[in-house]
């Protein structure tokens, strides 16, 4: 089939229609070049189709659940709180198909490619040599291409894991039936939500992290707020833990947790231990591009890779795993790459020097920036604000339960260097403390800033008027 295969030549050939391939094909577009794109699955990638879009909607139906449980505290009579979980799962995929048009392959993307003028292909991409790919039996040959291919999860080498039944991230968004009861390996930004999910509609959720803490990556002080409210849902949680064994039997999984005197049985299991680059199957060693220690493929700050044609955005270049960061790493990767076809030198370049991010659970968690542990390695002293968020006008007319602001300042220049929120619209809030991030705001600034009453976002002003010296 290779061999008799007609060739298609392009000026870009983007490889993922995710954030980063979309985004790339577009730019890339934009300048009149020739344009393919190679998916495998639904166009839109992993973040419409089954990570942020489908995990954030049933986090939004777990809110509205815990919610008509608790509405007696505001005066509201009703009958008991239920709820039926397929319905749950088909909000989910309802939500999905509204962004990304349904259908096999994604009917809205399918008509924007159209309207632009930008080809596709369907299947998996194989390189055959630095200029030429196959991909289902078609032969695309581009002068530059864009890898924007993505991750999938990390299987952690657990004895007995390989085999059992366990689900990955996507698998999560396909189920109709709830379990009574279920095992999570790994307390990250995915690990918590997805507890908070099920914890929420009565799973007997374990969330086991190897690490110190849960979302060990924000600042220590919130991290310990977010274990807390993982365990006001019911959630256990513990911390330092690592799964040595796994055995299913009987529609059951046992797990053996070291420093634990018994296992763990559980009905489910979820690994939610990382992701790693999507590139197995793209024959890159042909191309011998440069990678980092964990496979990923390295660029500089045009989205360049070691070889000068060949582009790469997104997760597979590691750092920032955001769709957020995607997005404009794919607009410079697809500008640049059509440049680099057209024989010019333009190039532009990233900047994410200032990048906010939020975890969804049971009260948002956000931060922008440096930690304080992370800025006392660079200053010598700093001014460090926090404000509890309970005791505001907002959160007591709400019953919020409370949350905090944090911000980290230089103390010899005031400048604010980071901020750390955990609050019901932290999500919101944080893009506040970016901006003053990246403008060089002084804590004086937010603090003398006239906020709306009453909103959570009082509480940056106030995080900020209470700085003292650290």
């Amino acid at each position: 089939m290779k061999g008799g295969a007609r060739k298609e030549i392009y000026d870009v050939v983007v490889i993922g229609s995710g954030s980063a391939g979309m985004s790339a094909a577009f730019s890339a577009r934009e300048t009149g070049a020739s344009v393919c794109v190679v998916e495998r699955d639904q166009l839109g990638g992993e973040c419409p189709n089954w990570a942020c879009v489908p995990s954030k909607a049933l986090l939004r139906a777990a809110k509205a659940y815990r919610e008509a449980k608790e509405a007696g505290k505001f005066g509201v009579s009703m009958r008991r709180a239920g709820y039926d979980f397929a319905d749950v799962m088909r909000y989910s995929r309802d939500v999905v198909e509204r962004v990304t048009g349904g259908g096999e392959y994604g009917g809205r993307y399918v008509k924007m490619f159209k309207k632009s003028g930008i080809e596709t292909a369907r299947g998996s991409a194989v390189f055959v040599n630095a200029h030429t790919l196959y991909v289902g039996g078609r032969k695309l040959e581009a002068k530059t291409f864009v890898i924007a291919t993505g991750t999938k999860d990390l299987i952690p080498p657990i004895e007995g894991l390989e085999g059992t039944p366990f689900w990955g991230s996507r698998d999560v968004m396909r189920i109709i039936r709830q379990p009574r009861s279920l095992a999570v390996i790994g307390g990250g930004p995915v690990g918590c939500e997805l507890s908070t999910f099920f914890g929420s509609f009565d799973t007997r959720v374990t969330l086991i992290q190897g690490a110190p803490s849960v979302l060990n990556r924000e600042d220590a002080e919130i991290s310990a707020l977010a274990k807390k409210a993982l365990e006001r849902i019911g959630i256990e949680v513990l911390i330092n833990s690592n799964v040595s064994k796994v055995v299913y039997a009987r529609n059951r999984f046992c797990l053996t947790i070291e420093g634990q005197d018994e296992p763990l049985e559980t009905d489910q299991l979820l690994v939610s231990a990382g992701r790693r680059p999507a590139t197995d199957a793209l024959g890159i060693e042909k191309l011998k591009l440069k990678l980092d220690s964990h496979g990923y493929i390295s660029v500089d700050e045009t989205q360049v890779s070691s070889l000068a044609h060949v582009f790469a955005a997104g997760d597979v270049t590691g750092g920032m795993q955001f769709t957020h960061v995607a997005h404009p790493a794919g607009d410079i990767a697809g500008y640049n790459a059509a440049m680099k076809a057209f024989g010019k030198n333009a190039r532009r370049k990233a900047d994410f020097s200032v990048v906010p991010r939020v975890t969804f659970i049971s009260l948002e968690v956000a931060s922008v920036g440096l930690t304080e542990e992370e800025a006392k390695a660079m200053y010598r002293t700093l001014l460090v604000g926090t404000f509890n968020i309970a005791s505001l006008g907002r959160a007591v007319t709400e019953s919020s339960g409370g949350g905090l602001v944090k911000l980290v300042a230089d103390a010899k220049t005031k400048k604010l260097v980071g901020g750390h929120i955990m609050a019901e619209r932290a999500g919101e809030m944080i893009h506040e403390v970016a901006l003053g991030v990246k403008l060089g705001a002084r804590l004086g600034d937010l603090a003398n800033l006239i906020h709306a009453f009453p909103t959570y976002s009082e509480a940056i002003a106030a995080a900020a008027a209470n700085a003292k010296t650290k």
